[in-house]
């Protein structure tokens, strides 16, 4: 009998070691806790095991079962949210083993349709302090109690459980940076490479217009191919920001880009914007208000006084300093222009320990370049 019971135990230990290797060789989560489950009911003698992982709100997130057919599963009234005795081992988390059920004092009984359970081991799922669910057994076979060596078993699998969990999360975390660095690869080049030599071409098409001699059939059609190449411009540029900025519906890039979707579409201007460094992540708070409001200001002093035909906006987040910097190929700023507007422009950027400045340009059209420290 010493013998019988000395290789039951050794082929426990020896499942067991095989059950922590099948979880931690799992690259899919959901597929590990299933099996994590199912090693769980075999290596306890259970009939039915569960994996409850807790939300945020304390209930029962995510509930993997195994044991229940189809069948029966779809008779059940409603599947567990976190009370009764499943949620006391959350809010109680150390092993606990009870037969029957029904004597525990936070038993509350089962749904409609669901089947008999008497016996019951529950122990607790943690990644390192954090408290991740539980692991739930149910109806040991032979109609026996869960035992303390079943307890220390599944114990043992649910802290290799915790352990496969955090690496699975690490794993999710180091591949979202990798697609993110990916993304900001794409975007740079998509403006490095393709924005700037569209950019050039069409600023060279631009000045063949300014052409006398050219004929007016020539003229209209170079005109055409630049109002294409603006609009494959303005394409790819939005491309670029939704690839920078997919979860960031409210930071400054955002606003300033829809601001400039809105004044663009309400406007002859073809207004292009170019975005330099990491705008949401160094221009917060008061001082992205500010920047904001600046951009407005100026964008509708170009769509009022410059007759231009291109507004370029370019804002950037430098290494000391933030910037905005906006041209316009208009008729440049008159001398007797109303000041009041640009003095509170001058005054924001000396608030922030920046400055402005705003001219004609010598090749027509006006400059302004807005700045403040970061």
């Amino acid at each position: 009998m010493i013998g019988q019971n000395s290789d039951m135990a050794s082929n426990r230990l020896g499942a067991l070691s095989e059950a922590v290797i099948d979880i931690a060789k799992g690259e899919d989560l959901k597929a590990s806790l299933r099996r994590l489950v199912e090693n769980a009911v075999a290596l306890s003698g259970a009939t039915y095991g569960a994996l409850g992982a807790l939300g945020a709100d304390g209930s029962l997130e995510e509930f993997t079962y195994v044991g229940l057919s189809e069948e029966t599963a779809d008779e059940i009234a409603s599947f567990p949210e976190g009370k009764g005795l499943l949620g006391h081992l959350l809010t109680h988390p150390v092993p606990l083993r009870v037969n029957p059920i029904k004597s525990h004092p936070a038993s509350i009984g089962f749904p409609a349709g669901h089947p008999s359970m008497i016996s019951f081991l529950g122990v607790p799922i943690r990644i390192r302090d954090e408290i991740y669910g539980s692991l739930y057994l149910t109806e040991k076979r032979g109609g026996e109690d869960f035992t303390e060596e079943d307890e220390q078993l599944v114990s043992a699998l649910a802290s290799a459980a915790g352990v496969a969990i955090d690496n699975a999360r690490g794993l999710e975390a180091q591949h979202r940076v990798i697609v993110l660095a990916e993304r900001e690869r794409i975007a740079r080049d998509l403006h490095d490479l393709v924005i700037q030599r569209l950019f050039a071409t069409g600023l060279s098409l631009h000045a063949i217009t300014k052409d006398p001699d050219l004929p007016e059939q020539d003229l209209a059609r170079v005109r055409e191919v630049i109002d294409n190449l603006d609009s494959t411009v303005q394409q790819i540029r939005n491309s670029v920001f939704a690839l920078q900025d997919q979860n960031d519906s409210h930071g400054l890039r955002a606003r300033v880009q829809s601001e400039i979707d809105s004044l663009r579409s309400s406007s002859d201007m073809n207004i292009i914007c170019e975005f330099n460094g990491p705008i949401d992540t160094v221009i917060d708070g008061e001082l992205a208000e500010n920047v904001f409001a600046v951009l407005r200001e100026l964008l509708a002093n170009a769509i009022r006084h410059s007759k231009a035909h291109l507004v370029e906006v370019q804002v950037s987040a430098l290494k000391t300093r933030c910037e905005v910097r906006i041209v316009d190929d208009g008729v440049g700023m008159e001398e007797d222009v109303h000041r009041s507007g640009l003095l509170n422009l001058a005054k924001r950027a000396e608030d922030f320990g920046g400055s402005f400045e705003i001219y004609k340009r010598p090749s027509g059209g006006t400059r302004a370049i807005w700045s403040a420290k970061l």
